[in-house]
């Protein structure tokens, strides 16, 4: 994404360059570096192994000079070629203003060409951005080989959008210097055509339409308040269960006297209740009679003899020896050993502030290499 800082008037933009593995990507950016300007580029950064492929990405800042009063920057990229670094090509190539895609002219390459070029599309929908519009240049690099296509052939096969495309042969500079301004007229004319103070042209301004009087609105009218729900009465309560019919309790005849009164000739005995369980149940007519319990057995006599008195005698007790003497522990050994504590404690401390100041280091530097990433 193009940034216009309006206060330093600097503009910098992002050119990544894409292709397959060994297209020549990374050379591009080395012939750049070797031809331009000492004071108008940074320094060049390569992360490669051993048989030069590029694992992570090359980054090359350059000085444009200034357009309309605005200093020109922009920031170049390559990615890594081989497949199974997909995730990184896809964050290099996040916020990128424009794509040269870097294509390898043998006949034996044009389907690792076509299959990078739809991975090329598939990580720019990915990342926001349209391969149907965004600016594009294509580049038939080794055409110093043999059996290498044609330029329609090439076209046919990865020109779906009839962009400019440019003859190359990297290792000479051929066609390097070419694509690279190409694209950066691309990036500047799209720019132009975004933003119309940067053209050189003024935004026309937006004429206000006559203000019309203010019409006071007529009052709102009051809301009715809602109708009160109708609350249903409760259910009555259930009808109590009648009550169960006791059967009748036996008449009985008493003689002499009223009913339920004892005659005069005799008695009331006082009977004592010690407890419920020993009065028996009223006898239910109909019901069998309960059967009777058994028989306590009497209890047996036991005599019992004389206890017999066993003497007592006193214990005297043991007197502790007065004045024992209380172990005691060595002192020299004491603090020998606190000493040997101190010194391990304050080793210990020594290595912490060593690992925080390395981890400190540590985290510097990936914020750096971060915002290296997301520029």
């Amino acid at each position: 994404m193009v940034m216009i800082n309006r206060a330093t008037k600097e503009i910098t933009f992002k050119v990544v360059y894409y292709g397959p593995g060994l297209c020549g990507k990374t050379t591009n950016l080395e012939k750049v570096y070797e031809s331009a300007n000492p004071k108008n580029k940074g320094k060049l950064l390569t992360v490669a192994t051993e048989t030069d492929r590029t694992l992570f990405f090359d980054f090359l800042p350059m000085e444009l000079g200034t357009i309309r009063g605005m200093k020109v920057r922009v920031q170049l990229y390559t990615v890594p070629g081989q497949v199974f670094y997909d995730a990184t090509r896809r964050i290099v190539l996040r916020g990128s203003d424009g794509v040269v895609f870097v294509a390898d002219s043998q006949r034996i390459m044009m389907d690792a060409n076509v299959e990078s070029l739809e991975n090329l599309k598939g990580n720019l929908r990915l990342n926001g951005l349209d391969p149907d519009t965004v600016p594009l240049v294509l580049q038939y690099n080794k055409q110093d080989l043999p059996d290498v296509a044609t330029r329609e052939e090439i076209d046919a096969r990865l020109n779906w959008r009839d962009v400019p495309t440019f003859l190359s042969v990297a290792t000479q500079g051929t066609g390097v210097n070419e694509t690279l301004k190409k694209i950066i007229e691309l990036v500047i004319r799209k720019l132009q055509a975004a933003d119309a103070s940067f053209s050189g042209r003024e935004a026309p301004a937006q004429e206000e339409p006559p203000a019309k009087p203010a019409e006071v609105p007529p009052p709102a009218p009051e809301p009715t308040p809602p109708p009160m729900p109708v609350i249903p009465p409760p259910p009555p309560p259930p009808p109590p269960p009648p009550p169960t019919a006791r059967p009748p309790l036996p008449e009985v005849e008493l003689e002499g006297g009223h009913e339920g009164q004892p005659r005069a000739d005799e008695e009331i005995e006082a009977v004592e209740i010690e407890t419920l369980q020993d009065v028996a149940p009223l006898p239910v007519p109909g019901a069998p009679a309960p059967p009777a319990p058994p028989p306590e057995p009497e209890p047996e006599e036991v005599e019992v003899s004389e206890p017999e008195v066993i003497e007592v005698t006193e214990v005297e007790e043991a007197s502790e020896p007065e004045d024992a003497p209380v172990p005691r522990v060595e002192e020299a050994r004491v603090r020998e050993t606190l000493g040997q504590l101190r010194s391990a404690v304050d080793s210990l401390a020594e290595r912490a502030r060593e690992m925080a100041e390395q981890a400190e280091n540590l985290r510097a530097r990936l914020d750096q290499a971060e915002r290296d990433l997301l520029r």
